[in-house]
């Protein structure tokens, strides 16, 4: 068998997403009702239309993108990116992420290189107008358990730290501990020292993660035009006053998303979020990021000594809006007020959770945007293409169970093959003769035949799982490398894009790696992509 160095399907044919993405890519008519328009070229179009006649914010948005690069050495096509947003006929094209720590999993590159790319052949393809990559950094959330580890060659390597509040704003005191030990399983090489270089000049030389996410990003995708936003922003968070007053007052989110729930149970669709009554976070001194919660008319801050009656709450608002921090629900319509956004790229988890926001965007007067999902890719070392070959395993036979995979295996490559199923096939057909026999003769005796059959069948699969057992541990080397070889591309189990981190392919391919990815996203089709890298 020869596999060719690259294949690509349509991903959702690989059987990895969930009823409702299924449904969405398949545009069936039970999803219709929970997006705006379909991820198509001419759609974006459309989008883009629209989102230019309907965008009040352009000005004070761009004062506060300036501010905060400002600090940066931006590239020759940030710098004309961030010109270009304050033209009204200029829209964005966004994706956004956790601050995980080395930008944990490999997905984290197909979301913004998918963004660029968008951007870039849009541009292309309708250069009346200008479409920018926006990078959204979710630096107020609090999940530290989230973003605090990755992954490198099956090692993982964690921030321990007694951390609390918007993860952004963590100090990096103890940080050195964790790269001190990544060091010592880099190699001494060009590649190794250039990933020790970019550590040190990011995590090592800032003071919070946000700074030091920043850097890191700006200087992977910079180069390509990539702008960062951070929703940390009083003036931007100005702009949501009106949004936010109206969910601690009338709970507009909590009311309609429980509507859109009941409609996904009604259509057996899962539920990605569910709302709260307030969907909004107060952050405290000391870095608080605690639930706001209304009880008897009083405002009270999850376990904290905060507490507000309806007017101060409205007052506090109003005075420092910096300090409400919205949740999953309420952050993607944050992101959509304050950029000219036309679409948002991310994971089939989070398009799922953005599938359940279209009815609450729609009573906020806010466009929903193009949902796409993004690519993914599997990536393959030479080594491990020519295993393989070798193993006689083929692309599709990846996407088996472990257990499926070693059984077919086993069975392709026996010396000894027994066709069970042939087998099982003759004996239905013998049994099927005498049941018609049976019921012309004696009901009882129909009932032995019945009886007989399930008996039969169930040795015939005792007997082929004795057999393939016996095959196994003839095979053990084979198996054992079929194993060895699985466990490195689908580590714990997982798909490679949820786990392995990118250090492992730039100490192999240095800048090339992200240049070998960038060609491979389609980024108005939904593919998975096997690729071996050069």
């Amino acid at each position: 068998m020869e596999l060719l160095k690259k294949v690509s399907w349509d991903a959702n044919k690989y059987g990895k997403f969930s009823k409702l993405i299924q449904d969405y890519l398949n545009q069936k008519n039970e999803t219709f009702s929970l997006y705006q328009r379909f991820p198509t070229e001419e759609n974006l179009i459309l989008q883009t239309k629209n989102k230019i006649q309907n965008f009040p914010y352009r000005e004070t948005t761009y004062q506060a993108l300036k501010n905060q690069l400002k600090s940066f050495d931006l590239y020759p096509k940030q710098i004309e990116n961030l010109e270009k947003f304050k033209l009204s006929n200029s829209v964005t094209i966004t994706t956004g992420h956790q601050l995980n720590l080395l930008t944990g999993p490999l997905y984290f590159f197909y979301k913004i290189l998918q963004t660029l790319k968008t951007a870039e052949e849009l541009s292309q393809k309708h250069p009346k107008f200008h479409f920018l990559p926006v990078f959204w950094m979710a630096t107020e959330d609090h999940d530290f358990e989230e973003i605090n580890h990755f992954y490198f060659r099956n090692n993982k390597f964690t921030w321990h730290k007694d951390a609390k509040g918007a993860v952004g704003r963590l100090d990096l005191n103890s940080i050195k501990e964790v790269f001190a030990e990544f060091f010592q399983f880099l190699p001494d090489s060009q590649l190794g020292n250039e990933l020790r270089e970019l550590i040190e000049s990011t995590y090592l030389n800032s003071k919070t993660l946000t700074e030091a996410s920043q850097k890191l990003v700006q200087k992977i995708f910079g180069e390509k035009g990539l702008l960062m936003i951070d929703g940390d922003d009083k003036e931007l968070k100005k702009l949501m006053i009106p949004a936010f007053e109206e969910d601690l007052l009338e709970n507009t989110a909590f009311k309609i998303l429980n509507q859109t729930n009941d409609f996904l149970s009604q259509n057996q669709y899962s539920s990605q979020v569910n709302p709260r009554e307030i969907n909004l976070f107060y952050l405290g001194e000391g870095n608080i990021r605690e639930r706001i919660l209304e009880e008897d008319g009083i405002y009270k801050v999850l376990n904290t000594d905060y507490e507000f009656s309806r007017e101060e709450i409205i007052e506090e608002l109003h005075k420092n809006p910096d300090k409400f921090s919205p949740n999953v629900i309420l952050r993607p319509l944050y992101q959509e007020t304050i950029l000219p956004n036309i679409s948002y790229i991310g994971g089939s988890g989070e398009i799922a959770y953005w599938l359940q926001l279209k009815s609450f965007f729609d009573s906020q007067n806010q466009l929903f945007p193009i949902l796409s999902v993004r690519n993914s890719l599997l990536l393959l070392t030479e080594k491990q293409h020519s295993k393989l070959i070798k193993l006689n395993i083929s692309y599709e036979d990846l996407f088996l169970p472990l257990y499926e995979l070693v059984n077919e295996n086993i069975r392709k490559n026996t010396n000894s093959d027994v066709n069970f199923d042939a087998y099982a096939s003759q004996l239905l057909k013998i049994f099927d003769e005498l049941d018609t026999k049976a019921t012309e003769t004696d009901v009882s005796f129909s009932k032995m035949v019945k009886a007989q059959r399930a008996k039969q069948l169930k040795g015939f699969e005792k007997m082929k799982n004795r057999w393939l057992k016996a095959e196994k541990i003839k095979s053990s080397e084979r198996v054992e490398r079929i194993e060895i070889l699985y466990s490195e591309l689908f580590p714990n189990g997982n798909l490679q894009e949820r786990i392995t981190n990118f250090s492992e392919f730039q100490l192999g391919q240095g800048q090339d790696f992200i240049d070998v990815i960038y060609r491979e996203i389609q980024p108005f089709e939904f593919r998975f992509t096997i690729k071996t890298l050069p």
